[in-house]
């Protein structure tokens, strides 16, 4: 099975907030080789944002997020998205009604025929309706 990633789900891979013990078995799952994931590039600027908002919340040490980024960089689970998957998610975000960026992840898992893996709810209600979406709570 294939899953495409969103930020909401890789970023529990790396920070304790709500559902990371779910987030924690998808990544268990992947390194098994149980399920396939993959990700657009711009799942590591928003990984990387969380890191940064944790960091300057508090929540960790400027060292713990660089250390997850790092982790989370050797994963390899992105790729660029084709020109006509960036293409096709302009198309997404105004038909749904979404954020471009969340597009992105919906164009994504439409030309892989894959599963969205998703912790936002909106997203999941809108893309359901384009492509399988499933909320980490449901993993």
């Amino acid at each position: 099975m294939k899953y495409v990633l969103d930020a909401s789900v890789a970023a529990r891979f790396l920070l304790n907030e709500e559902l990371s013990d779910k987030a924690a078995k998808v990544l268990e799952d992947f390194l098994k080789g149980e399920i396939d994931v993959v990700a657009p590039s711009l799942v590591v600027y928003e990984v990387g944002n969380s890191l940064w908002k944790a960091v300057k919340l508090g929540f960790i040490e400027e060292e713990e997020a660089a250390s997850a980024l790092d982790t989370f960089l050797k994963l390899k689970v992105w790729r660029e998205l084709k020109e006509s998957e960036l293409l096709e998610a302009i198309f997404l975000s105004v038909s749904s009604n979404i954020t471009y960026y969340d597009a992105v992840y919906m164009a994504l898992a439409k030309s892989e025929r894959a599963i969205l893996l998703t912790a936002d709810e909106e997203l999941i209600r809108k893309a359901s309706v384009i492509v399988e979406a499933v909320h980490l709570k449901d993993y």
